[in-house]
């Protein structure tokens, strides 16, 4: 089970740790993009502030190509162009002189950084001749493989106060790839974070099992589930270190195996769930006239072992005592009142010694021979009345 557990919380680590990763990794790329936009959106602001003031269109050019040639903040160190665009598709003003006038669907400008959607439908706009062009703006948060552009309308105000104001595209593209780069550059550190967290997640459900679930667990795999005794795994693993002790130090117990009186007939008559209540009651006596360094245990079926430090003649005296207990109760079950009668087969380990394979199969005779003699009553048996040699197969 501990092993079980292990390789669980194993795979919850694993789990949480990509989990985590991937998680703070999108973060990451959404956060990346962010500051793309935000750049974009500068690199337009810097041209709406030109395009307010009254300026010679060819230092209106030298400001938007110094702009290009100078934007090395982290969000926009990717920019390969800025370009201002007029209302007839043609650039105005570029972040490299040689572009101006040229149409913005013209070939040159045909990059794979270029081939994102918010490039392209700049481009389509203008080759079907809209009329809302000088109106486009690309969205503020999108994922990107090869290139991103930020697209931003501003407006010139014309030196005649009676002409309307004339609009341009700001449109300013960035290579994606370098977001990536950044990324990779990140992803190490995720990862380390990742793995501390999940460590630290891991190691609280670990308290959490070990103080909890575990002890739990252990209790389920020792115990009954109907009668709440120990089963019988459980109380031969006890019964082996207890006996071993106790013929080293030449201690005395005594076993004893009790079945209960004509159980067949109670479950046939009446039902099993009758038959399942005597056996709560018999466990409920045994419960209650043992101590607790007494080992008391389900064997299987209807049948109860006992192993308890006492001489021959204690044992006897409980072992009486018990069967008079368990003659005195009864189980109240469907309006009926059942009385309770079981056999015992008993013994000493100063007559049989402390192996607890052969102690189970002298009291076995001894409670076979209960049984043959009309049941309900204590049957024991030394060491000279069943040999080894007999109970050999």
């Amino acid at each position: 089970m501990s092993s079980l557990l292990w390789r669980l919380l194993f795979g919850y680590w694993l789990g949480a740790t990509l989990l985590l990763t991937l998680l703070l990794t999108l973060i990451d790329v959404l956060e990346r993009h962010r500051e793309v936009v935000r750049a974009g959106e500068q690199a337009s602001e810097v041209v709406a502030s030109s395009m307010a003031v009254v300026m010679p269109p060819g230092l209106r050019q030298s400001l938007v190509e110094a702009y290009g040639n100078t934007s090395g903040s982290r969000g926009a160190d990717g920019l390969n162009l800025l370009l201002v665009v007029d209302g007839q598709g043609r650039v105005a003003y570029s972040s490299r002189p040689a572009w101006r006038t040229l149409p913005i669907g013209d070939p040159v400008f045909s990059f794979p950084e270029t081939s994102d959607p918010e490039f392209r439908a700049v481009v389509d706009c203008f080759r079907l001749n809209r009329d809302d062009c000088g109106l486009l703006r690309s969205g503020n948060i999108r994922l990107a493989t090869g290139g991103l552009t930020v697209v931003r309308p501003v407006e010139m105000a014309p030196q005649d106060l009676g002409l309307p104001r004339q609009r341009f595209l700001v449109v300013v593209n960035f290579d994606a790839g370098l977001i990536w780069v950044h990324l990779l550059e990140d992803a190490l550190v995720w990862l380390l974070v990742s793995m501390v967290f999940a460590s630290l997640l891991a190691g609280f459900c670990w308290l959490a099992i070990a103080m909890r679930l575990l002890p739990r667990m252990a209790e389920e795999a020792q115990t009954d589930g109907l009668t709440g005794l120990s089963n019988r795994t459980h109380f031969m693993e006890q019964a082996i270190t207890l006996l071993a002790a106790a013929e080293e130090s030449h201690g005395s117990y005594v076993f004893a195996i009790l079945d209960l009186d004509h159980f067949k007939r109670i479950n046939d008559t009446y039902g099993h769930g009758c038959g399942d209540a005597a056996l709560v009651a018999v466990a409920g006596v045994l419960k209650a006239v043992t101590r607790p360094e007494d080992l008391v245990c389900r064997f299987g079926g209807e049948e109860f072992a006992l192993l308890m430090p006492a001489s021959k003649e204690a044992g006897c005296r409980a072992m009486e005592r018990l069967r008079i207990q368990l003659e005195s109760s009864s189980v109240l079950y469907g309006g009926h009142r059942l009385s309770i009668t079981a056999s015992i087969g008993a013994l000493a380990t100063a007559d049989s010694g402390y192996n607890i394979d052969y102690l189970y199969t002298v009291a076995d005779r001894a409670l076979y021979q209960a049984k043959q003699e009309g049941r309900n009553r204590v049957v024991w048996f030394g060491g000279e009345s069943i040999s080894r040699l007999k109970l050999s197969p």
